[in-house]
């Protein structure tokens, strides 16, 4: 279970390495913006109409983590290592109900071809439920949003062929994800 301490501590990592943290100009892929900042956290209420709005019933780790923190205000960007081509933004981290409508695109799109991600999915370890929901959390990152509340599986899914456990539970992946933090 996730701990309030973890989650301030890893607010306050974050948002510190976000503060002068400039755009690294040889990488092609997003980034968070100097001063990006976490979006203030849900009520239980609203943790409520979130997961009404995506017909699913969220771990318990992921509603601790949005009672702290709702998304990123700042889009992340693209600059494409200085290549010349137009820079692209995207959303941070999602925000309910700001990015509801990207958040529902990306679940159908994940739904589509269901077979095939159960499949490859399998081949990592992990066994897809017909009843398990897949909610993003930031770009292609989702929260396996399964029977077991206490369970909170994080998955990469590139497209239903290239998709791998990301984290085992939320920690795991957040530390990763943000904090640069190899899981041991």
């Amino acid at each position: 279970m996730l701990s309030n301490g973890f989650l301030l501590r890893f607010r306050r990592e974050t948002e510190e390495l976000w503060r002068e943290k400039p755009l690294d100009p040889q990488i092609y892929g997003f980034q968070f913006q100097a001063g990006t900042r976490w979006v203030p956290g849900l009520s239980d209420g609203q943790i409520l109409a979130y997961e009404n709005e995506v017909c699913a019933r969220f771990p318990s780790d992921f509603r601790a983590f949005l009672r702290l923190m709702n998304g990123t205000d700042l889009p992340t960007l693209n600059i494409y290592g200085s290549s010349g081509e137009p820079t692209r933004e995207s959303f941070g981290v999602y925000s309910f109900p700001r990015d509801l409508e990207r958040v529902k695109c990306c679940i159908s799109g994940v739904n589509e071809n269901r077979d095939t991600l159960r499949a490859t999915l399998s081949e990592e370890g992990f066994e897809l439920s017909e009843k398990t929901k897949l909610v993003p959390i930031y770009m292609h990152r989702f929260v396996a949003c399964e029977e077991d509340q206490d369970r909170c599986v994080v998955l990469s899914i590139a497209d239903p062929d290239d998709a791998i456990v990301y984290g085992k539970e939320l920690q795991e992946y957040l530390e990763r994800e943000f904090l640069g933090k190899v899981p041991g």
